[in-house]
Protein backbone atom coordinates (compact mmCIF):
# COMPACT_ATOMS: atom_id res chain seq x y z
CA UNK A 1 0.00 0.00 0.00
CA UNK A 2 1.70 3.02 -0.90
CA UNK A 3 0.80 6.37 0.73
CA UNK A 4 -0.39 9.32 -1.85
CA UNK A 5 1.80 12.26 -2.04
CA UNK A 6 -1.67 14.06 -0.04
CA UNK A 7 -0.02 12.78 2.84
CA UNK A 8 2.18 16.06 3.28
CA UNK A 9 -0.96 18.23 3.94
CA UNK A 10 -1.18 19.12 7.43
CA UNK A 11 -3.20 17.30 9.63
CA UNK A 12 -6.20 18.89 11.24
CA UNK A 13 -5.31 20.51 14.56
CA UNK A 14 -8.24 18.17 16.63
CA UNK A 15 -6.06 15.11 15.95
CA UNK A 16 -4.04 14.03 18.02
CA UNK A 17 -0.37 14.14 18.61
CA UNK A 18 2.05 11.23 17.96
CA UNK A 19 4.49 10.84 20.72
CA UNK A 20 7.63 9.98 18.90
CA UNK A 21 11.53 9.47 18.80
CA UNK A 22 13.75 11.55 17.23
CA UNK A 23 17.13 10.43 15.75
CA UNK A 24 19.10 12.96 13.65
CA UNK A 25 22.20 11.66 11.59
CA UNK A 26 25.24 13.92 11.02
CA UNK A 27 27.62 11.79 9.23
CA UNK A 28 30.71 13.71 9.41
CA UNK A 29 34.04 12.30 10.83
CA UNK A 30 37.76 13.21 10.83
CA UNK A 31 38.67 9.53 9.98
CA UNK A 32 36.55 6.32 9.15
CA UNK A 33 37.78 3.73 11.31
CA UNK A 34 39.08 0.57 10.48
CA UNK A 35 35.73 -0.95 11.23
CA UNK A 36 32.91 1.37 10.96
CA UNK A 37 30.31 0.18 8.33
CA UNK A 38 27.88 3.55 9.45
CA UNK A 39 27.13 6.49 7.24
CA UNK A 40 29.63 8.09 7.66
CA UNK A 41 32.54 10.72 5.63
CA UNK A 42 35.91 12.09 6.29
CA UNK A 43 36.79 15.48 5.04
CA UNK A 44 33.70 16.93 4.58
CA UNK A 45 33.63 19.28 7.10
CA UNK A 46 32.90 22.10 4.68
CA UNK A 47 29.35 20.92 4.05
CA UNK A 48 27.96 21.12 7.49
CA UNK A 49 26.63 24.37 7.47
CA UNK A 50 24.23 23.31 4.19
CA UNK A 51 23.52 19.94 5.78
CA UNK A 52 22.29 21.36 8.56
CA UNK A 53 19.89 23.38 6.23
CA UNK A 54 18.85 19.95 4.53
CA UNK A 55 17.99 18.41 8.35
CA UNK A 56 15.90 21.36 8.80
CA UNK A 57 13.50 21.19 5.54
CA UNK A 58 13.27 17.29 6.11
CA UNK A 59 12.08 18.47 9.73
CA UNK A 60 9.72 20.43 8.54
CA UNK A 61 8.06 18.10 5.63
CA UNK A 62 7.84 15.76 8.29
CA UNK A 63 6.16 17.50 11.20
CA UNK A 64 3.69 18.58 8.47
CA UNK A 65 2.88 15.14 7.14
CA UNK A 66 3.11 13.42 10.41
CA UNK A 67 1.88 16.02 13.48
CA UNK A 68 -0.45 18.83 14.01
CA UNK A 69 0.61 22.35 13.74
CA UNK A 70 1.31 22.17 17.48
CA UNK A 71 4.55 21.23 18.57
CA UNK A 72 5.36 17.51 18.06
CA UNK A 73 5.57 14.97 20.99
CA UNK A 74 9.07 14.09 20.82
CA UNK A 75 9.83 11.75 23.54
CA UNK A 76 13.51 11.47 22.95
CA UNK A 77 15.86 13.43 20.63
CA UNK A 78 19.50 11.79 19.57
CA UNK A 79 22.03 13.38 17.97
CA UNK A 80 24.26 10.25 16.19
CA UNK A 81 26.59 9.85 13.61
CA UNK A 82 29.82 9.98 12.21
CA UNK A 83 30.93 12.36 15.15
CA UNK A 84 28.27 15.11 15.99
CA UNK A 85 31.06 16.96 18.02
CA UNK A 86 32.81 17.97 15.30
CA UNK A 87 30.13 20.30 14.86
CA UNK A 88 31.21 23.98 16.34
CA UNK A 89 29.03 25.93 19.25
CA UNK A 90 27.06 28.12 16.11
CA UNK A 91 26.43 24.54 13.98
CA UNK A 92 24.95 23.00 16.74
CA UNK A 93 23.08 25.94 18.00
CA UNK A 94 21.53 26.06 14.36
CA UNK A 95 20.83 22.26 14.38
CA UNK A 96 19.19 22.53 18.12
CA UNK A 97 16.85 25.48 17.64
CA UNK A 98 15.89 24.71 14.42
CA UNK A 99 14.38 21.27 15.50
CA UNK A 100 13.10 22.55 18.69
CA UNK A 101 12.04 26.63 17.97
CA UNK A 102 10.00 26.89 21.21
CA UNK A 103 12.66 25.29 23.33
CA UNK A 104 13.68 21.83 24.57
CA UNK A 105 11.43 20.30 27.19
CA UNK A 106 13.47 19.81 29.96
CA UNK A 107 12.03 16.08 30.56
CA UNK A 108 12.93 15.15 27.04
CA UNK A 109 16.27 12.59 27.58
CA UNK A 110 18.69 14.61 24.40
CA UNK A 111 21.83 13.10 23.23
CA UNK A 112 24.93 13.58 21.58
CA UNK A 113 26.74 11.33 20.66
CA UNK A 114 31.26 12.42 20.93
CA UNK A 115 34.10 11.22 20.37
CA UNK A 116 37.67 12.55 22.96
CA UNK A 117 39.12 14.35 20.07
CA UNK A 118 36.36 16.89 19.38
CA UNK A 119 34.80 17.82 22.66
CA UNK A 120 35.67 20.43 24.91
CA UNK A 121 34.56 22.30 28.11
CA UNK A 122 33.13 25.30 25.83
CA UNK A 123 30.94 22.51 23.94
CA UNK A 124 29.93 20.71 27.31
CA UNK A 125 28.87 24.18 28.73
CA UNK A 126 26.85 24.93 25.46
CA UNK A 127 25.19 21.71 24.99
CA UNK A 128 23.84 22.13 28.66
CA UNK A 129 22.26 25.81 27.45
CA UNK A 130 20.64 24.35 24.37
CA UNK A 131 18.71 21.28 26.01
CA UNK A 132 21.16 18.33 25.51
CA UNK A 133 21.36 16.21 28.80
CA UNK A 134 22.78 12.79 27.97
CA UNK A 135 26.53 12.13 26.44
CA UNK A 136 27.83 9.52 24.38
CA UNK A 137 31.31 9.21 24.60
CA UNK A 138 33.23 6.89 21.66
CA UNK A 139 36.24 5.36 23.94
CA UNK A 140 36.07 1.93 22.85
CA UNK A 141 39.47 0.83 24.42
CA UNK A 142 41.48 2.34 26.79
CA UNK A 143 44.96 0.72 24.96
CA UNK A 144 46.71 2.83 23.09
CA UNK A 145 47.51 -0.51 20.18
CA UNK A 146 43.88 -1.32 19.88
CA UNK A 147 43.32 2.49 19.50
CA UNK A 148 45.72 2.52 16.75
CA UNK A 149 44.78 -0.97 15.23
CA UNK A 150 40.85 0.76 15.25
CA UNK A 151 41.60 3.79 13.26
CA UNK A 152 40.84 5.90 16.18
CA UNK A 153 41.86 9.87 15.95
CA UNK A 154 41.96 9.76 19.83
CA UNK A 155 44.80 8.75 22.62
CA UNK A 156 44.01 6.83 25.93
CA UNK A 157 44.85 10.03 27.23
CA UNK A 158 42.35 12.20 25.63
CA UNK A 159 39.74 9.85 26.32
CA UNK A 160 40.45 9.90 29.90
CA UNK A 161 40.55 13.77 29.57
CA UNK A 162 36.99 14.06 27.95
CA UNK A 163 35.58 12.07 30.89
CA UNK A 164 37.17 14.37 33.08
CA UNK A 165 35.50 17.19 32.15
CA UNK A 166 32.14 15.43 31.87
CA UNK A 167 32.77 14.81 35.23
CA UNK A 168 33.92 18.44 36.06
CA UNK A 169 30.96 19.53 33.89
CA UNK A 170 28.47 18.05 36.51
CA UNK A 171 26.61 15.56 33.70
CA UNK A 172 24.35 12.86 35.63
CA UNK A 173 23.71 11.27 32.21
CA UNK A 174 26.52 9.96 30.16
CA UNK A 175 27.54 6.64 28.89
CA UNK A 176 30.87 4.91 28.01
CA UNK A 177 31.00 3.13 23.99
CA UNK A 178 33.62 0.33 24.61
CA UNK A 179 34.43 -3.01 22.25
CA UNK A 180 35.65 -6.38 22.87
CA UNK A 181 36.41 -8.49 20.33
CA UNK A 182 39.65 -6.74 19.09
CA UNK A 183 42.20 -7.98 16.88
CA UNK A 184 45.13 -9.94 19.24
CA UNK A 185 42.88 -9.26 22.33
CA UNK A 186 43.38 -11.10 25.08
CA UNK A 187 40.44 -11.64 27.70
CA UNK A 188 42.83 -10.14 29.98
CA UNK A 189 43.46 -7.72 28.09
CA UNK A 190 39.60 -7.25 27.77
CA UNK A 191 39.09 -7.40 31.60
CA UNK A 192 41.96 -4.33 32.47
CA UNK A 193 39.97 -2.18 29.35
CA UNK A 194 36.62 -2.90 31.19
CA UNK A 195 37.79 -2.32 35.00
CA UNK A 196 39.52 1.42 33.37
CA UNK A 197 35.97 2.21 32.11
CA UNK A 198 34.17 1.18 35.52
CA UNK A 199 36.55 3.30 37.31
CA UNK A 200 35.34 6.47 36.08
CA UNK A 201 31.49 5.79 37.41
CA UNK A 202 29.40 6.37 34.23
CA UNK A 203 26.06 5.45 34.83
CA UNK A 204 26.09 3.65 31.43
CA UNK A 205 27.83 1.54 29.66
CA UNK A 206 27.18 0.23 25.90
CA UNK A 207 29.66 -2.95 25.26
CA UNK A 208 29.70 -4.19 21.36
CA UNK A 209 31.55 -6.81 20.46
CA UNK A 210 33.34 -6.47 17.28
CA UNK A 211 31.47 -7.19 14.07
CA UNK A 212 33.21 -6.99 10.43
CA UNK A 213 31.43 -5.80 7.41
CA UNK A 214 32.68 -7.06 4.37
CA UNK A 215 33.18 -3.48 2.75
CA UNK A 216 35.20 -2.23 5.39
CA UNK A 217 39.00 -2.62 6.07
CA UNK A 218 38.84 -4.83 8.73
CA UNK A 219 36.75 -7.00 6.50
CA UNK A 220 38.97 -6.73 3.69
CA UNK A 221 41.44 -8.06 5.61
CA UNK A 222 39.73 -10.60 7.11
CA UNK A 223 38.56 -12.04 3.80
CA UNK A 224 42.46 -12.38 3.17
CA UNK A 225 43.25 -13.99 6.27
CA UNK A 226 45.28 -11.19 7.64
CA UNK A 227 43.41 -10.10 10.68
CA UNK A 228 43.98 -12.09 13.96
CA UNK A 229 41.04 -12.45 16.42
CA UNK A 230 40.10 -13.96 19.42
CA UNK A 231 38.76 -17.52 19.09
CA UNK A 232 35.56 -18.49 20.05
CA UNK A 233 36.44 -19.55 23.47
CA UNK A 234 38.53 -16.49 24.30
CA UNK A 235 34.83 -14.09 23.15
CA UNK A 236 32.67 -16.13 25.63
CA UNK A 237 35.22 -16.23 27.85
CA UNK A 238 35.07 -11.76 27.33
CA UNK A 239 31.49 -12.42 27.67
CA UNK A 240 31.79 -14.00 31.54
CA UNK A 241 34.13 -11.35 32.44
CA UNK A 242 31.46 -8.33 30.72
CA UNK A 243 28.76 -9.98 32.58
CA UNK A 244 30.66 -10.80 36.28
CA UNK A 245 32.37 -7.06 36.66
CA UNK A 246 29.44 -5.14 35.27
CA UNK A 247 27.36 -7.02 37.58
CA UNK A 248 29.59 -6.62 40.45
CA UNK A 249 29.95 -2.68 39.79
CA UNK A 250 26.19 -2.30 39.86
CA UNK A 251 24.94 -2.32 36.59
CA UNK A 252 22.24 -4.45 35.23
CA UNK A 253 21.94 -5.54 31.36
CA UNK A 254 18.60 -4.52 30.00
CA UNK A 255 19.68 -5.16 26.52
CA UNK A 256 22.26 -7.24 24.68
CA UNK A 257 25.17 -4.72 24.38
CA UNK A 258 23.58 -2.11 26.98
CA UNK A 259 24.39 -1.90 30.66
CA UNK A 260 22.85 0.65 33.33
CA UNK A 261 22.75 1.53 36.94
CA UNK A 262 19.03 1.86 37.78
CA UNK A 263 17.10 4.55 36.39
CA UNK A 264 19.81 5.23 33.73
CA UNK A 265 18.55 3.36 30.77
CA UNK A 266 18.68 4.81 27.45
CA UNK A 267 15.42 5.60 26.90
CA UNK A 268 16.06 6.30 23.04
CA UNK A 269 17.33 3.10 22.29
CA UNK A 270 14.31 1.29 24.26
CA UNK A 271 12.04 3.07 20.88
CA UNK A 272 14.00 0.93 18.81
CA UNK A 273 13.52 -2.33 20.60
CA UNK A 274 9.89 -2.08 21.39
CA UNK A 275 9.48 -1.18 17.88
CA UNK A 276 7.56 2.22 19.05
CA UNK A 277 7.41 5.28 16.26
CA UNK A 278 10.49 7.03 15.76
CA UNK A 279 11.61 9.16 13.17
CA UNK A 280 15.21 9.70 11.47
CA UNK A 281 16.32 12.30 9.18
CA UNK A 282 19.94 12.53 7.77
CA UNK A 283 21.73 10.51 5.56
CA UNK A 284 20.91 6.98 5.99
CA UNK A 285 18.29 7.61 8.72
CA UNK A 286 15.53 5.18 8.87
CA UNK A 287 12.17 5.67 10.19
CA UNK A 288 8.92 3.75 11.45
CA UNK A 289 5.86 5.54 12.45
CA UNK A 290 2.39 3.86 12.43
CA UNK A 291 -0.02 6.99 12.50
CA UNK A 292 -1.51 7.47 8.63
CA UNK A 293 0.86 4.23 8.16
CA UNK A 294 -1.95 1.49 8.27
CA UNK A 295 -2.67 -0.26 11.56
CA UNK A 296 0.81 -2.01 11.70
CA UNK A 297 3.18 0.75 10.58
CA UNK A 298 5.84 1.56 8.07
CA UNK A 299 9.38 1.84 7.37
CA UNK A 300 10.90 4.29 5.05
CA UNK A 301 15.04 5.13 4.91
CA UNK A 302 16.54 7.83 3.36
CA UNK A 303 19.78 7.66 0.80
CA UNK A 304 23.15 6.91 2.11
CA UNK A 305 24.99 9.47 0.19
CA UNK A 306 25.27 13.68 -0.12
CA UNK A 307 24.15 13.82 -3.62
CA UNK A 308 21.16 11.75 -3.54
CA UNK A 309 20.27 13.41 -0.28
CA UNK A 310 20.24 16.70 -1.60
CA UNK A 311 17.96 15.55 -4.67
CA UNK A 312 16.04 14.65 -1.87
CA UNK A 313 15.51 17.73 -0.51
CA UNK A 314 15.27 20.13 -3.61
CA UNK A 315 12.67 17.94 -5.03
CA UNK A 316 10.78 17.01 -2.00
CA UNK A 317 10.76 13.93 -2.75
CA UNK A 318 10.89 12.47 0.54
CA UNK A 319 10.85 8.37 1.17
CA UNK A 320 7.87 8.80 3.42
CA UNK A 321 5.69 9.50 0.68
CA UNK A 322 6.11 6.41 -1.35
CA UNK A 323 6.89 4.01 2.23
CA UNK A 324 5.28 1.19 1.95
CA UNK A 325 2.87 -0.24 4.77
CA UNK A 326 4.16 -3.05 6.85
CA UNK A 327 1.80 -6.38 6.74
CA UNK A 328 0.39 -7.78 10.70
CA UNK A 329 3.11 -10.28 9.99
CA UNK A 330 6.15 -8.23 9.11
CA UNK A 331 5.11 -6.10 11.77
CA UNK A 332 4.79 -8.82 14.53
CA UNK A 333 8.16 -10.74 13.40
CA UNK A 334 9.97 -7.39 13.56
CA UNK A 335 8.65 -6.83 17.33
CA UNK A 336 9.51 -10.28 18.47
CA UNK A 337 13.46 -10.14 16.87
CA UNK A 338 13.85 -6.55 18.21
CA UNK A 339 11.68 -7.64 21.71
CA UNK A 340 14.68 -10.98 22.08
CA UNK A 341 17.25 -7.89 22.18
CA UNK A 342 15.97 -6.77 25.87
CA UNK A 343 17.45 -8.57 28.93
CA UNK A 344 13.77 -8.77 30.05
CA UNK A 345 12.20 -9.93 26.73
CA UNK A 346 8.62 -9.52 25.55
CA UNK A 347 5.64 -9.54 27.15
CA UNK A 348 3.37 -11.99 25.67
CA UNK A 349 0.15 -9.90 27.35
CA UNK A 350 1.37 -6.83 25.36
CA UNK A 351 1.87 -9.21 21.83
CA UNK A 352 -1.14 -11.19 22.22
CA UNK A 353 -3.10 -7.71 22.75
CA UNK A 354 -1.69 -6.07 19.49
CA UNK A 355 -1.21 -9.05 17.19
CA UNK A 356 -3.62 -11.40 18.35
CA UNK A 357 -3.65 -14.71 20.25
CA UNK A 358 -4.06 -17.21 17.19
CA UNK A 359 -1.04 -15.31 15.39
CA UNK A 360 1.09 -15.80 18.68
CA UNK A 361 0.15 -18.96 19.42
CA UNK A 362 1.47 -20.50 16.18
CA UNK A 363 4.84 -18.30 16.13
CA UNK A 364 5.25 -20.35 19.93
CA UNK A 365 4.69 -24.10 18.61
CA UNK A 366 7.49 -22.62 16.07
CA UNK A 367 9.86 -22.21 18.52
CA UNK A 368 9.60 -24.90 21.06
CA UNK A 369 12.59 -26.52 20.25
CA UNK A 370 14.32 -23.85 20.94
CA UNK A 371 12.90 -23.74 24.24
CA UNK A 372 13.49 -27.58 24.55
CA UNK A 373 17.19 -26.57 23.96
CA UNK A 374 17.35 -24.09 26.74
CA UNK A 375 18.12 -21.21 24.36
CA UNK A 376 14.59 -19.07 25.05
CA UNK A 377 12.95 -19.02 27.79
CA UNK A 378 9.33 -18.01 29.16
CA UNK A 379 9.70 -16.90 33.01
CA UNK A 380 7.01 -14.49 34.67
CA UNK A 381 5.18 -14.02 31.26
CA UNK A 382 7.84 -12.87 29.20
CA UNK A 383 9.37 -14.56 26.52
CA UNK A 384 13.49 -14.27 26.41
CA UNK A 385 16.31 -15.57 25.51
CA UNK A 386 18.49 -17.38 27.99
CA UNK A 387 21.55 -16.77 29.75
CA UNK A 388 23.12 -19.40 26.59
CA UNK A 389 20.56 -18.23 23.83
CA UNK A 390 21.81 -14.78 24.97
CA UNK A 391 25.48 -15.63 24.05
CA UNK A 392 25.18 -16.67 20.58
CA UNK A 393 21.54 -14.44 20.12
CA UNK A 394 22.52 -13.31 16.05
CA UNK A 395 22.22 -16.70 14.99
CA UNK A 396 19.58 -17.71 17.75
CA UNK A 397 17.72 -14.91 16.00
CA UNK A 398 18.62 -16.14 12.17
CA UNK A 399 17.22 -19.31 13.15
CA UNK A 400 14.06 -18.28 14.22
CA UNK A 401 13.66 -15.82 11.42
CA UNK A 402 14.29 -19.30 8.91
CA UNK A 403 11.56 -20.98 11.15
CA UNK A 404 8.82 -18.57 10.74
CA UNK A 405 9.37 -17.82 7.27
Amino acid sequence: MDIPSSSTEKIEAERPLTPFALYVHLPFCRKRCAYCDFVSYAGREETIPVYIGWLLEEWQAVKDAFVSPDAPRVTSCYLGGGTPSLLDELQIETLVTGLFPDGVDASMEFTIEVNPESLTPSKLVYYRTLGINRISLGVQSFDEEALRLLGRVHSVTQAEEAIRIIQTGGWENWSIDLMYGLPHQSPGAFSRDLERALSFGSPHLSVYCLTLAPSTPFGKLASEGKLQLPSEREILAMMDILEEKTNGAGFYQYETSNYARPGFPCIHNLVYWHLEPYVGIGLGSVSYFVKDSGPWGAHWENPTDFHAYEEKVKSDAWPFLSRTCLTRREAFMETFLTGLRLTRGIELIRLNARFGKGVVENVMVKIIPLMENGWIELKDGFLRATRRGGRVLDALILEIVSDLD
